[in-house]
């Protein structure tokens, strides 16, 4: 019996703690539930060209948008902590290790947010324009921490690690309102070069939208290969559409070299064998 009221004493004494701790407990996932949910409403809204000023650039938004999310987080797992008692010196010391430990694991990972970053500082591509890099090509629909977002020809979506696209050769065709078109054909060794440069130099004067500047059309014999003499065709062109008025133009190239029977021979292989 004076167990028994032993027990119920402790209990009585030990209630208002175990309320506390339980209320703690409570309150530090409800913290972090709440914490995740405006997260990611917060990442969703800033993505979104309504949100924020008219002048935040496109190009920022992703980025912004994660930074958001991943600070509210790291707030979050704070106050979760502490809400459980952990100790605010504890806290920092095990947040300066696991950051060590992090830093060390994913050093591949904080190349691609450098990489990033310096994508965002120094603005070799933006939102919306065609770029080539080392090995896929696509328009841009997103440039996030950790990777690029293109879409290619195919209308697929293409993620490439930033650190790829900062490390290799990037070529930015949507900088520039016009581009060159350059073009090398091979004609038979029989034919009039003189006549084949005006001809060329003619369909290209022609082609709609040809410009002038930054220099005329040009058409130069380059060299004299195996079995066709090659002539290099060189023009501005307007860059958009481009591959429309390129096809265009090589239409009319081919149309041209017919009319006058001018050939464009293939390469030929003469075997000889030998009898016994």
């Amino acid at each position: 019996m004076e167990q028994l009221e032993n027990f119920l004493t402790q209990t009585r004494e030990q209630t208002p703690r175990l309320l506390e701790h339980g209320f703690n407990v409570i309150a530090a996932f409800v913290i972090l539930i709440l914490a995740w949910v405006v997260a990611r409403i917060l990442r969703r809204k800033i993505r979104k060209p309504t949100f924020g000023p008219d002048n935040l650039d496109a190009t920022l938004r992703p980025v912004i948008a994660s930074a958001v999310f991943y600070v509210i987080i790291a707030m979050a797992i704070y106050a979760f902590l502490s809400k459980l008692g952990v100790p605010a010196t504890s806290l920092l010391a095990v947040f300066g290790a696991a950051g060590l430990a992090i830093g060390l694991a994913l050093k591949d990972t904080l190349s691609n947010i450098a990489s990033g970053v310096m994508l965002l500082v120094l603005r070799p591509l933006s939102i919306g324009e065609y770029v080539d890099t080392s090995s896929y090509a696509g328009s841009v629909k997103e440039i996030g921490l950790f990777a690029t977002t293109l879409i290619n020809g195919e209308g697929m979506y293409v993620y490439v690690p930033n650190s790829e696209v900062w490390r290799n050769r990037l070529e930015n065709y949507s900088r520039h309102s016009e581009r060159k078109f350059i073009e090398s054909i091979g004609v038979g060794y029989e034919s009039d070069l003189q006549k084949v440069k005006q001809l060329l130099l003619g369909v290209m004067q022609a082609t709609p939208d040809m410009m002038d500047t930054p220099s005329p059309p040009e058409c130069y014999v380059t060299s004299f290969g195996e079995s066709a003499i090659i002539v290099s065709c060189r023009c501005w062109l307007p860059a958009d559409q481009w591959m429309l008025r390129t096809s265009n133009l090589r239409i009319a190239i081919k149309e041209a070299l017919d009319k006058e029977a001018i050939t464009i021979p293939y390469p030929q292989r003469v075997v000889t064998t030998k009898a016994g």
